[in-house]
């Protein structure tokens, strides 16, 4: 018998294997999650924008205007308004694949079995990194912004009544800066922000998600919150007792995210930055007019055979800017490794 050798083989049989195989990975790897980078719970993906839609013009503002009482002979009218700042975002391509050999597909093509889908998982939590990265942080490379440091919130230390003056609720030894009640203000001036200025309804700007540096959420939620509530941590305290629970019924949404331990710019510069903000449409959204998708094999030279995968996104897109705190200083700077 004649030892199998893929170049004796018509050359559209091995294509077609590669692009059997490619069809058969790609389709299980879509079904893979990233748990620890779904950045579709942190923000709302919108896809219903045209794959290749250059970009979006997005309206940012707020509205003014005070009702007064009025008599019915009344020459003139209180008029409401909205002051509006028109900014165009631009959606762009980003690329990542995996390749095979034809020594590979030799190989599997001789034995009968399918080929390794680590490659193609690995092309696809490059692509969802990607996209963690550039909804947190933005990309430097296009000039964008995420949601823990766009430049449409102005960032703000809590207090500084910890331990020696600190707006820390916790040092990196692990020893608490704040008490439970300092914390427990801190967190709600991240749903509520500063004080409302007249005619604002308040509750219309309620935060529902919290995002914490991972040295402040590990402390709450392992620290007891003290004499009134023995049996609870501080963070316990904080979902049964926060003002958005307490004003909609609802449970507040309390996360770690690691990126935020080094986003302070108040308070301390280069410490943690917790964020309180309202996770609706209504508020902020990744655009994402063409999710992540692997194109068809092709042979890019005499012994390789590519697999190209591509997406269209866009920075995090903030319409309403005041839904959103940046409350700073609540961690120190990290201690060096």
């Amino acid at each position: 018998m004649e030892p199998f050798n893929i170049f004796d083989a018509d050359p559209a049989l091995v294509f077609g294997f590669a692009r059997q195989q490619s069809h058969v990975l790609n389709a299980r790897i879509y079904e893979i999650e990233y748990p620890e980078m779904d950045y579709a719970a942190l923000v709302p993906v919108n896809t219903d924008y045209p794959e290749w839609a250059s970009g979006v013009d997005t309206l940012i503002g707020d509205i003014v205007g005070k009702a007064e009482w009025q008599s019915g002979y009344a020459k003139d009218i209180p008029l409401a308004d909205t002051k509006l700042a028109m900014v165009s975002t631009s959606f762009d391509m980003y690329a990542v694949g995996y390749q095979w050999n034809v020594e590979e597909l030799g190989k599997a093509a001789f034995q009968g079995f399918p080929l390794t889908n680590r490659r193609a998982e690995a092309a696809r939590r490059a692509s969802e990194e990607f996209l963690w990265n550039n909804t947190l942080l933005g990309s430097t490379a296009k000039g964008w912004t995420g949601l823990l440091n766009s430049t449409y919130i102005t960032p703000q230390a809590v207090p500084d009544d910890g331990t020696g003056n600190t707006t820390a609720w916790v040092d990196n030894a692990g020893v608490g800066q704040k008490t439970p009640e300092q914390i427990v203000r801190d967190v709600n001036y991240m749903i509520m922000g500063p004080l409302a200025t007249p005619n604002t309804p308040l509750t219309s700007t309620l935060a529902d998600t919290v995002l914490l540096p991972p040295l402040a959420y590990r402390y709450i939620a392992t620290t007891p919150y003290g004499v009134t509530s023995p049996n609870m941590s501080i963070l316990q305290y904080i979902m049964a007792n926060n003002v958005y629970t307490l004003r909609t019924g609802q449970p507040l949404t309390i996360r770690e995210v690691g990126e935020l331990a080094t986003a302070a710019t108040q308070g301390i510069a280069g410490g943690g930055r917790g964020i309180g903000y309202r996770n609706s449409q209504e508020v902020l959204e990744l655009p994402l007019p063409m999710p992540f998708r692997f194109l068809p094999v092709y042979q890019d030279g005499p012994l390789n055979f590519v697999v190209p995968g591509i997406s269209r996104t866009g920075p995090v897109d903030i319409k309403r800017p005041m839904a959103i705190r940046y409350a700073d200083g609540i961690t120190p700077v990290p201690a060096a490794a």
